[in-house]
């Protein structure tokens, strides 16, 4: 079994370096724990692939627990103590909704199959996705509109929505590029269509909260998406949002 130790008094398992067998890994375990120890290190992680998910047991035998994990990888951790402090599991989920005014001063709406009323088109954000990027792709989706991101808007956040974690819920202000509407995604999506902003504010089967957000942010500047040149390696920031006094319309 071979690990690195790190900057936080931590060990790091390298999971292709252990042995094929059970008896053997076993005894490695048992030699690393005694290693931990010995050197009063306070944290030892393992990230296993989902090919060797059966050894998963030995390692919480030996008092490992689940940190976080992905579609093919779980990773384990064993503190030394309970008071240990161990870095943040993912907590939240990433939404995006999007604001869409066009010259007639109509907002693009959409209408999930289930429910009764209407509600800005959007989603959420997918690992690695900008949120620039992922509105976009939301709005086209569900409305077949081609747009652009103009700037954030507002943001709200729900804990205890999905899985247990909290979300992050970005609302986006667009600019649409087309104005004919043709559903992509039929199986979500039973309706979306442009509705003058004053009747989509006044009609109560829509969301009272969204009702009155959209009612105070829908012509706000917001935070615009910006560049600097210093934002470069090693801690470079993918998406960069400020307020501005100048109108982006």
């Amino acid at each position: 079994m071979k690990f690195e130790l790190d900057n936080f008094n931590g060990v790091t398992i390298d999971p292709s370096s252990l042995p094929p067998s059970a008896e053997e890994l076993k005894a490695e375990i048992a030699d690393l724990l005694m290693y931990l120890d010995a050197h009063k290190k306070s944290l030892c992680w393992i990230s296993l692939p989902i090919l060797q998910s059966e050894i998963i047991p030995l390692f919480v035998s030996a008092g490992f627990t689940f940190h976080s994990c992905l579609h093919q990888e779980l990773t384990l951790i064993r503190q030394s103590s309970k008071s240990t402090f161990v870095p943040f599991i993912p907590t939240h989920t990433i939404g995006a909704a999007a604001i869409v005014l066009n010259e007639a001063n109509e907002i693009l709406l959409v209408k999930e199959r289930g429910t009764t009323g209407f509600k800005l088109p959007g989603g959420y954000v997918e690992s690695g996705e900008h949120i620039q990027h992922s509105i976009q792709r939301e709005v086209l989706e569900e409305t077949g509109i081609e747009s652009v991101f103009l700037s954030i808007v507002g943001f709200t956040t729900m804990h205890t929505h999905q899985l247990g974690k909290s979300n992050l819920h970005f609302i986006c202000k667009m600019k649409a590029l087309t104005q004919a509407i043709n559903i992509l995604d039929t199986v979500e999506i039973e309706d979306a269509r442009w509705v003058r902003l004053t009747s989509y504010t006044s009609e109560p089967t829509n969301s009272l909260t969204d009702r009155q957000i959209v009612n105070i942010v829908a012509r706000s500047t917001g935070l615009i998406a910006t560049e600097f040149s210093g934002n470069i390696a090693p801690h470079k920031r993918d998406e960069i949002f400020i307020s501005t006094s100048t109108s982006i319309i």
